[in-house]
């Protein structure tokens, strides 16, 4: 792990690492075995409450969702305003990718599992292997018999937890879990939504028995937030001004039918999308990071020399070598702990600032990168002609001055003046108060000499 990394949850590797083994024999647990005795879950959906009461399923009672394998099964409530959870996927496909049995998040950031895959590559780590999935029964039983064999022998960990994550997985990382602290309740725990309440006929609302949303008095709607952000605030205000029994009855149509299409579709297929990164939450949390990773282009055409910061350790070749495929590089110069890479024309700038922008990594260190800021300063690109008064446009008149402002400020009032008014000849000095008179009372009589140095005894 670099240094300065993030690790906002304990990975597979550390749960399986939790328990004793017996005789030196790795695999063989004296105490609960995870993933058999207890499931591979992230901390949210654990829940909030410390002491959680773990149902344990018949095994094979459920098969894997992306193996379709028997598996152990575990079923439990995650809080106690959150609903019940249980896991979809078997210990082997959970181990070899890092991810939550429950969830399908990886265990160690915090992230959907197709955007930990897509951001690591991006980062500069190579495409690790066993994510192929077997399309047959037979092919499925016989790959995650030997991975299930390899994981009671006490190996088989994916390489996942094994590579350095990107500048952007540890942004993302940060911004998902600070949502998540802010938000109390995941959206993931949430209850689920009463579908007589969608009805209209739920008749526990009014007992305030009902368990599910929004009946239970939770006010959050993860299926309208993202596509429907106005239909869904205009919902939550309805519910907390009038209450759920009222705007059970008072809940237009489409909203309702919204809610009834973000929950439809096939979960089994949904489930399967999601653990090899083709859902629709995966593709958007990778737009958005690739929309972030564009850099602004400066104005002046002129500059053409790139910023490097974090350089300590960094040598010219290094740079060289970083960018020397995009461009004829006219010099680099070392810093205090930065660099200044100047290309020989603004097209070889452009192409390396778009491709090393968030992804310029040198001796496994991710380093910022961005345009360097003219020679002079940004106060000397501005022309003379932008410079004029405090709200006045460039180009624009300036308004005329009134002739009282003009002789308390000692300036010539100007009628429609197109640059700054002009300053009046300054007055000789005088003496506007008396006592400031140095002939006043006799101090020195008129046409009298100056008084001449004093004399010693």
């Amino acid at each position: 792990m670099a240094s300065g990394g993030y690790r906002p949850a304990m990975g597979v590797e550390q749960h399986l690492a939790t328990s004793v083994a017996t005789n030196g024999v790795p695999g063989q647990k004296t105490e609960l075995q995870v993933g058999t005795d207890f499931p591979i879950v992230c901390e949210t959906c654990l829940g909030p409450n410390p002491y959680v009461r773990m149902i344990k399923c018949r095994f094979g009672e459920k098969l894997c969702k992306v193996s379709n394998v028997p598996m152990q099964s575990f079923r439990w409530k995650a809080g106690p305003h959150g609903r019940f959870k249980e896991t979809i996927v078997c210990r082997e496909v959970a181990v070899e990718k890092n991810i939550c049995q429950a969830c399908l998040s990886d265990m160690t950031f915090g992230v959907p599992v197709g955007v930990r895959d897509a951001l690591l590559r991006a980062g500069g780590a190579p495409e690790h292997g066993g994510y192929a999935e077997a399309l047959s029964n037979a092919n499925q039983a016989h790959y995650y018999g030997q991975r299930r064999a390899e994981i009671d022998q006490g190996g088989a960990l994916g390489s996942a937890q094994r590579m350095e994550p990107s500048r952007e997985l540890l942004s993302l990382a940060r911004q998902i879990e600070s949502a998540n602290a802010k938000a109390g309740t995941a959206f993931r725990n949430l209850p689920k939504i009463c579908s007589f309440w969608m009805a209209g006929t739920c008749t526990r609302v009014s007992k305030g028995t009902c368990p599910f949303r929004p009946c239970c008095g939770l006010f959050k709607f993860p299926e309208l937030a993202r596509n429907h952000r106005d239909e869904c605030a205009a919902l939550v205000e309805d519910l907390k001004a009038n209450g759920p029994e009222k705007a059970m009855a008072t809940c237009p149509v489409e909203v309702r039918q919204m809610i009834k299409d973000a929950l439809g579709g096939n979960k089994e297929e949904a489930i399967r999308n999601r653990a090899s990164g083709r859902d629709t939450d995966t593709q958007v949390y990778i737009n958005r990071s690739k929309e972030q990773k564009k850099i602004e282009k400066p104005a002046d055409q002129s500059v053409t020399t790139l910023w490097v910061g974090a350089t300590e350790g960094v040598t010219e070749a290094d740079l060289v070598d970083a960018f020397y495929s995009y461009g004829e590089l006219k010099a680099v110069r070392l810093a205090n702990n930065c660099a200044f890479v100047e290309f020989a024309d603004r097209e070889s700038a452009e192409r390396a600032a778009d491709a090393k922008y968030r992804n310029l990594v040198i001796k496994g260190n991710s380093l910022p990168l961005d345009w360097a800021r003219p020679r002079g300063g940004p106060s000397q690109k501005r022309d003379a002609d932008e410079v004029g008064l405090p709200g006045v446009l460039p180009g624009q008149q300036a308004p005329a001055l009134r002739p009282e402002l003009a002789a308390a400020f000692g300036l010539e009032a100007q009628q429609g003046a197109a640059g700054p008014p002009q300053k009046k000849a300054r007055r000789p000095p005088h003496a506007p108060y008396p006592s400031m008179d140095p002939n006043r009372l006799g101090s020195r009589p008129p046409g009298a000499p100056p008084p001449g140095p004093p004399r010693r005894g």
